[in-house]
């Protein structure tokens, strides 16, 4: 299956918090969407790996894409050659034309592997002469998304309006109620939603970084 989008993230819950409206918008517009967790999260000190399972199967539902989990390891995630080689095979096997992944600059040791892992993997899935299936495919762009571990508010390369999905990304953040518990996740989805639309004179928005140049219509000038 050819999808539009992959959404590569360190555990399951990474892509909800970070990009769950943007998401959800993309997915209502009819694009196809993957959401790639490099890990399942286990050990983790709450839940059990089977309701966390469950969890990201619902959150996925709830914004209307597909999920796939690998097996690499949690709190140990690195950026190693059996790494890169099992998200270019994804890259390969689902030809995404765009890649979201974290950010580099995050308190997560395993965010700032996972962003390692998917630059070598979007360069890695185009080469020949490699042990790979499939195919090679280069996606156009790789954008990286605010993650929650980040200590500073760096200021992104743009912000995409989720005014109308804030609800859907709450919604699919509260599926995991084993990890977030009595944690006022909706007030911390809004306060930053909230932040990140004022900037852009909007309701709520999702901050995203580049490092390559972007084109655009000239008509989004007006927006």
């Amino acid at each position: 299956m050819k999808i539009d989008f992959l959404c590569i993230g360190a555990h399951p819950d990474d892509c909800e918090i970070a990009m769950g409206g943007t998401i959800a918008k993309l997915s209502n517009q009819g694009y196809k969407v993957l959401i790639l967790d490099l890990t399942n999260g286990e050990p983790t000190p709450k839940g059990s790996v089977e309701k966390r399972m469950k969890e990201a199967k619902k959150a996925a539902e709830i914004l209307g894409v597909d999920r796939i989990t690998l097996d690499l390891k949690n709190r140990f995630l690195f950026d190693s050659i059996e790494a890169r080689f099992k998200v270019s095979q994804i890259i390969r096997k689902y030809k995404p034309e765009v890649i979201f992944c974290h950010l580099e600059i995050d308190a997560h040791p395993d965010h700032v592997q996972a962003h390692q892992i998917s630059y070598a993997s979007r360069f890695y899935a185009k080469l020949t002469k490699i042990p790979l299936e499939g195919e090679s495919w280069y996606p156009k762009k790789i954008i990286r998304f605010f993650s929650n571990h980040l200590r500073i508010n760096l200021t992104p390369s743009f912000v995409i309006d989720i005014s109308d999905f804030l609800e859907k990304k709450i919604e699919a953040c509260k599926a995991y109620e084993s990890q977030f518990g009595s944690f006022q996740v909706e007030d911390y989805i809004k306060t930053f939603a909230r932040y990140w639309g004022l900037l852009a004179r909007t309701e709520y928005a999702e901050p995203f970084y580049n490092h390559e140049i972007l084109k655009i219509n000239p008509s989004t000038l007006l927006e």
